[in-house]
């Protein structure tokens, strides 16, 4: 055999040896590590968070492990150091093996007959059986080790999840606690398809409203008699699976305290509930209210809806009013439904042909967008958008009702206007030639800024057209129409004179000319019920009445509380507490916190966090700090920033 091939074997023997070797001692480290975990956590519970870094921890130790074992062996890759390592376990070979690897000259036939007879491979044997055995030797106590630990110990160190406290087993005899340590899930309404939530030794729990609730915690088996749960003053039913003591609830509407007794034990914690909230609708076409004044034509539906849970159902629903006097005949109808599956959002549209209503003078259809969700538990939750409202003119009316015409806008004043602009515009352009250049810019920017200024009087008389908010009539007019097409070709002129487009100019304020004069022939709006304005003079009137005043006494107004004010008394109170370390500090952080959900919100995440602090063992004051400032609404002065001293 060549020497070269001699080599080459002895190198992967050497380096699979030494891989297997290396793997061995780093799964011996990883393992190492997961049974100082578990035996941390067999002598007392470690929270979930070191718990979770245990897995990770394990791993990263044992590829560092891996890391430097392989550096350390990574000779065994190169052949002129397994050469050198052969020699030296082989005196006979006399470096012959080494010479005979680097040196392929004459002489090489006798270094190999030296090799031959040296047979080297055979000193291999015992350091790599060595080496194995060693490693399986460091693998074996730790393996044994976490293969002898508890199956919950295992569980809650490999996969730790909130609430596998209670694969533990209960610690303290007799006489600890059994509501010192507790487990809480949290399970969602089905229409809601969320997963359900878990914690561990919590003091704040948070749910959907109408999720169940379940608290579990260990030593049932030495009875329930001493264990009792409740809410203020309703009791809550405890029951028992083997060692385990369950009490079930539904997540209530509003914040609650719940407390768990166990003889002369004491726990305290907070459930607080997040609301389904309706949906939310928005109509988005038709855009206002609108009068016609015969019952033709097609109009446009468009809206939308959001929920925070998913949507079931969203359609446009119509109401149909007709009749008069005191007989009056309501109709509802459907439109457009879609059913979005429990989507967040939705879309509707649809159209709706007036000459199919069945539609009469004087009727009104009311129309909206409504949209329900999935809530089966306290709902289901309803949201409407606004509604519009679409009248179909009754012309008996006009004589019953006093009348008053829309103010007349100066129509003719407007259209004078235009004729000057475009004749000033016609004999610019007739000018061009025989001005300079700066002058014929600046006379064509005067024009297009007296063209924006006669399209802005146009469109104010759109808006006094189209809106009387006197009697909540909103609607296109003739006119306005008419109108709305002179602005478009006064916007159109307005922006080729500021380009010194004269010759494109011309066009479009022809065409806005022509609009105006088409005003005259259209016909006048007229609204029914605004009352006349009447001159008051007070200085003539004040004081002039005849009637003698009858004062009797009043009764005092009872003394309001505010709210605030006695949650930051109590929050005072509880300083204390915290101050003496008092055991009683965190219930009744608490409790403030529970009222404070529903008359300080913006105080309760600060009381939340503090209710934390407290807990891990570290100083709430600041965080209290900062809830009794926004209880009080205090103010705070920032360095730098100069106080307001009521001037301007």
């Amino acid at each position: 055999m060549r020497v070269s091939e001699r080599v080459y074997r002895a190198r992967w023997l050497l380096a699979g040896a030494m891989l297997v070797a290396s793997i061995a001692r780093a799964a011996a480290v990883s393992l190492a590590i997961l049974l100082l975990f578990g035996l941390i956590d067999l002598a007392g519970p470690l929270p979930l968070g070191i718990r979770g870094a245990a897995l990770p921890a394990s791993v990263a130790g044992g590829l560092i492990a891996l890391g430097l074992l392989i550096a350390r062996g990574r000779y065994a890759f190169h052949p002129t150091r397994v050469a050198l390592y052969l020699e030296e376990r082989v005196p006979a070979l006399e470096y012959a093996l080494v010479t005979a690897l680097e040196h392929t000259g004459p002489g090489v036939n006798v270094l190999e007959q030296v090799v031959d007879r040296a047979e080297p491979e055979g000193a291999l044997r015992t350091p790599v059986i060595r080496a194995l055995a060693l490693s399986a030797a460091l693998l074996a106590p730790p393996l044994l080790g976490v293969a002898l630990l508890p199956l919950a110990l295992r569980e809650r160190i490999l996969r730790p999840a909130p609430g596998d406290v209670l694969l533990t087993a209960s610690r303290g005899g007799t006489s600890a606690s059994r509501v010192a340590t507790i487990a809480v899930r949290v399970i969602p309404p089905a229409y809601a398809r969320r997963e359900e939530r878990r914690f561990e030794d919590p003091s704040l729990v948070g749910g959907l409203a109408g999720s169940r609730v379940e608290l579990r915690g260990k030593g049932a088996a030495r009875g329930l008699d001493s264990l009792r749960a409740g809410i203020g003053s309703e009791a809550l039913r405890v029951t028992a699976v083997g060692d385990t003591w369950i009490v079930a609830l539904p997540m209530p509407d509003h914040p609650v305290a719940v407390r768990l007794i166990d003889r002369d034990y004491s726990r305290l914690f907070a459930l607080e509930p997040v609301a389904d909230q309706p949906p939310a609708a928005t109509l988005t076409a038709p855009s206002r209210d609108t009068t016609y004044l015969l019952p033709r034509g097609r109009l446009a539906l468009a809206g939308s809806a959001l929920d925070d849970i998913g949507l079931v159902r969203a359609e446009f629903e119509l109401m149909h009013t007709t009749g008069s006097g005191e007989r009056f005949v309501i109709r509802r109808i459907a439109l457009g439904g879609v059913s979005p599956g429990g989507a967040p959002s939705a879309s509707v549209q649809a159209t709706l042909l007036l000459d199919t209503m069945r539609l009469g003078p004087g009727d009104v259809l009311h129309v909206r967008v409504v949209a329900r969700d999935g809530n089966d538990v306290t709902g289901p939750g309803e949201g409407a958008s606004d509604t519009r409202t679409i009248r179909i003119a009754d012309p008996r009316l006009r004589d019953t009702i006093q009348v008053i015409p829309a103010a007349i806008a100066a129509l003719d004043t407007t259209m004078l206007s235009q004729r000057m602009l475009v004749i000033r515009a016609e004999t610019l352009l007739v000018q061009r030639r025989r001005i300079a250049a700066t002058a014929f810019e600046d006379r064509a920017r005067v024009l297009g800024r007296q063209q924006g200024l006669l399209r802005e009087r146009v469109e104010a008389v759109i808006e006094e057209l189209t809106t009387a908010t006197e009697v909540g009539f909103t609607g296109e007019t003739e006119a306005s129409g008419i109108l709305g097409e002179a602005a478009a070709a006064m916007k159109l002129a307005q922006r080729e004179l500021g380009e010194y487009r004269v010759p494109g100019a011309l066009p479009y304020m022809y065409r806005a000319l022509k609009a105006l004069e088409r005003v005259r022939n259209s016909e006048r709006l007229y609204l029914r019920g605004v009352f006349p304005k009447l001159v008051v003079d007070l200085d003539k009137v004040r004081l002039k009445g005849t009637d003698q005043p009858s004062v009797t006494p009043r009764d005092s107004r009872p003394v309001l509380l505010d709210a605030r004010r006695v949650l930051g008394e109590r929050l005072d109170r509880a300083i204390t507490l915290v101050a003496r370390r008092d055991p009683g500090a965190r219930d009744s952080l608490i409790l403030i916190r529970v009222d404070a959900l529903s008359r300080a919100p913006d105080a309760a995440p600060a009381l939340g966090r503090a209710v934390d602090a407290l807990r891990a063992g570290r100083d709430p004051l600041p965080l209290i700090a900062t809830a009794r400032r926004v209880l009080l609404r205090a103010t705070e002065a920032s360095p730098g920033v100069p106080a307001w001293r009521g001037g301007p």
